[in-house]
């Protein structure tokens, strides 16, 4: 009777055995593929700065354009929609897409404009209305365009200006290497180079 229990035990160990060895194998199937769709994802779900399209495809080395487009009207609006109670959430924000040296560049321009605000004893403050937004592939250049309007106790004036970005994708972010700002309506774009040689 002994031997007959110890037999069946021995099945029913042999039996939840297997049944492991099975689980184990699966769960190591699944963690391989797992494994390998993580490693060549290129496609990722990631917050979206306003105005950027439903669909916006951003990966990990490339942004669509109407994804580049919204990152940089956000950008350009923060650069220069500041006041002396708002200027530091504005540095900190265009923090997270500019590079080192456009930051350090666009922080002093900043700081000056919030200075010259406070000189002048007025609570006044900066926006930008956007017109439109350029590509162009030659130059490899981004053109942001619309008017900067300075607002104090006095005046709404608007001037034209053309923020131009060279950028590039990099770990699912855009980030902004160079950064020119000049008034005017009209981007120095390939064909504005062209007409306009010396």
């Amino acid at each position: 009777m002994e031997i007959t229990v110890r037999n069946q035990s021995i099945a029913e160990v042999r039996s939840v055995n297997r049944k492991l060895i099975w689980c184990n194998l699966l769960l190591v199937i699944v963690v391989a593929a797992l494994s390998i769709k993580l490693a060549t994802q290129t496609e990722i779900i990631i917050n979206q700065t306003p105005g950027m399209p439903n669909h916006a495809v951003i990966e990990k080395g490339a942004m669509d354009k109407g994804a580049q487009k919204a990152t940089l009207s956000a950008v350009t609006a923060a650069i220069t929609q500041v006041n002396p109670s708002n200027f530091e959430y504005m540095k900190a924000f265009v923090q997270a897409f500019l590079s080192p040296t456009a930051y350090t560049k666009v922080t002093q321009e900043i700081d000056a404009k919030v200075q010259m605000l406070i000189r002048q004893h007025e609570l006044g403050s900066y926006y930008f209305v956007m017109h439109g937004y350029l590509y162009d592939p030659v130059l490899n250049h981004h053109f942001v365009y619309g008017d900067v309007h300075t607002v104090n106790a006095a005046r709404d004036s608007a001037e034209p200006y053309v923020f131009e970005y060279l950028i590039h994708v990099e770990n699912y972010r855009l980030v902004v290497d160079e950064l020119t700002s000049y008034a005017g309506d009209r981007p120095h774009d390939s064909e504005w180079l062209k007409n306009n040689k010396r």
